[in-house]
């Protein structure tokens, strides 16, 4: 495909990583020099310099021949005209734009009904709102994903010292787990992320994501040591509108919230429009303010100030009181590394769950980008098996690439197989894979379409 991606700033860098890896034709167009030179020295694709919305620029960078344009500039309105542009001049068939204003969404959605010619609009907004209510969603745990047509789940977990799982070897897990109910994708040891193999083991302290159908969740969640029935105090630090609207979607009456917020006339209106939520007005740094907060009991602290520096010296200060789960929301990620290595548990990231919708809408067809894990260059990941995919009658054990490639279980209309040995796969099946980066390209090749000649 040949893929015009307007913006060379994070949202933008990644996206034409991603999609340079899979044969495309990728250009890149940005007016800062810098961030030009950086995507011309890490990636293999077009870059061009000038406006994103200047027409010339656009026909340098080859819209008159483009399948896809995503604008992701940090313009809303650019973004905008720049998919109206490719729509009435260039007749592009796909226009994708980032918008982050959460005024062109309410009252009338400017966005709804074709009023714009914009045929996907991801909101980093209310991408980091489904992380937040993911989080919460499922007590004791870091994440939680739906996938698959909500048949699947991918769960993040610190697993307890005294769980069933502890320290048994993979290969024989099924000695806890009779059932097959759950697959380990990943485990992060000592800031190590990797893919374990059947004679690796599950030790106290891990960070472990895993898959499990969502009829099995709460066994799943035993064998690691938690209890997803018991009750839980969520405190959320500042209480924006994004903090606002993550609450009105929890609907577990099993949650008791509260929020830290410093501005008296904030406080007070969330008071007016939040209900069975407890509002504590102060300081979110001040050492009172926390000891009255009831952060030593909670089961997750999640903050969520505009502030970076706000969001992490009060995670870093909640640990310190004995939080069990803390998530931060960052809007620079370059702190990612340095919270993690210090304990805390989710970085809540719009840019790059911006990244990861984006790329989801491009290949939702045959792809489903469930989750990244940059550092370590693993992907989880669902592909649908079509009618006329190379993968029809292949078998499960020879898509397999020790160290690179796992099969962690397979949708079958209303079936989930997890970790399925010889399974023969046929049109309509849904694949969950572990995988690293590097070995995306051969599963591609091995799901796409065969040539219509073939068939």
């Amino acid at each position: 495909m040949n893929i015009v991606v307007l913006g060379a700033g994070r949202v933008g860098f990644n996206v034409a990583k991603a999609l340079s890896f899979s044969e495309n034709d990728v250009s890149v167009v940005d007016i800062s020099k810098p961030a030009l030179t950086q995507v011309a020295e890490r990636l293999d694709v077009k870059p061009v310099f000038g406006h994103a919305s200047d027409i010339s620029v656009l026909k340098e960078a080859g819209i008159e021949k483009a399948d896809i344009v995503v604008a992701a500039t940090a313009f809303d309105e650019i973004n905008m005209t720049v998919c109206q542009i490719a729509d009435f001049m260039f007749h592009v068939p796909t226009k994708i734009a980032r918008i982050g204003k959460k005024s062109y969404f309410a009252g009338y959605n400017l966005f709804e009904n074709e009023r714009f010619p914009i045929d996907f609009v991801v909101s980093p907004a209310l991408e980091v709102t489904k992380m937040v209510h993911r989080i919460v969603s499922v007590p004791g745990t870091i994440d939680v994903i739906s996938c698959i047509d909500n048949k699947l789940r991918v769960i993040g977990v610190i697993c307890k010292k005294c769980s069933p799982i502890t320290d048994i070897q993979l290969k024989y897990i099924q000695t806890v787990d009779p059932k097959s109910i759950l697959a380990i994708l990943t485990i992060k040891r000592a800031d190590q992320w990797i893919l374990p193999n059947k004679n690796d083991s599950v030790r106290h302290g891990d960070e472990i994501y895993f898959a499990c159908s969502a009829v099995n969740v709460s066994e799943a969640m035993a064998l690691f040591g938690y209890s997803i029935d018991n009750a839980s105090t969520v405190v959320f630090i500042g209480g924006n509108e994004l903090c606002e609207e993550a609450i009105k979607n929890i609907t577990s009456n099993d949650i008791s919230i509260k929020i830290i917020e410093n501005d008296l006339t904030r406080a007070e209106k969330l008071s007016d429009t939040l209900n069975n939520v407890e509002i504590l007005h102060g300081d979110p740094l001040d050492s009172e303010t926390f000891a009255t907060s009831g952060i030593r009991d909670a089961e997750v602290v999640i903050a969520v100030t505009n502030d970076d520096k706000i969001n992490i010296l009060s995670s870093l200060f909640a640990k310190k009181l004995g939080a069990k789960r803390v998530a931060t929301i960052l809007n620079d990620s370059s702190y990612a590394d340095i919270l993690y290595s210090l304990g805390i548990n989710s970085i809540l990231d719009s840019r790059m769950a911006t990244v990861s919708r984006i790329l989801q809408y491009i290949h939702e067809k045959s792809v489903e980008n469930i989750l990244s894990f940059d550092e370590a260059r693993i992907e989880i990941l669902a592909f649908n098996v079509s009618e006329g995919s190379y993968a029809v009658g292949s078998l499960t054990d020879d898509i397999i690439i020790k160290n690179e490639v796992y099969i962690s279980a397979i949708v079958r209309e209303e079936q989930v197989f997890i970790l399925p040995k010889r399974f023969l796969l046929k049109a309509g099946d849904q694949v969950l894979f572990v995988a690293h980066k590097s070995a995306i390209d051969k599963i591609l090749k091995i799901f796409r379409e065969k040539p219509k000649y073939l068939l």
